[in-house]
């Protein structure tokens, strides 16, 4: 069943359990429907926040200043939190 492979695949954090278990009781399809939409924000933020860490660690190629061409550097990794349509993103 697909429901047992997305299970398998995703992420193995207290949230995700925690949703899990309420998806897994969850009688009646309005209690399916809102405890699949929290799945689903949570594996989406867990995907984009993944994500924007490997684009992060990856080397990055700085640019000349336009108005005084010297070269352009990162003053470094700094950790932020963003509100997205998805939830919080870090």
């Amino acid at each position: 069943m697909i429901v047992s492979s997305i299970q398998a695949f995703c992420p193995e954090s207290r949230e995700w359990q925690k949703q899990w278990t309420a998806f897994s009781k969850a009688e009646g399809l309005p209690s399916l429907v809102c405890s699949a939409l929290q799945l689903g924000l949570l594996f989406a933020r867990w995907v984009l926040t993944t994500a924007l860490a490997e684009r992060a660690a990856a080397p990055q190629r700085w640019p000349a200043c336009a108005q005084c061409g010297h070269q352009l550097r990162s003053k470094g990794y700094r950790p932020r939190q963003m509100t997205t349509l998805i939830g919080v993103v870090a």
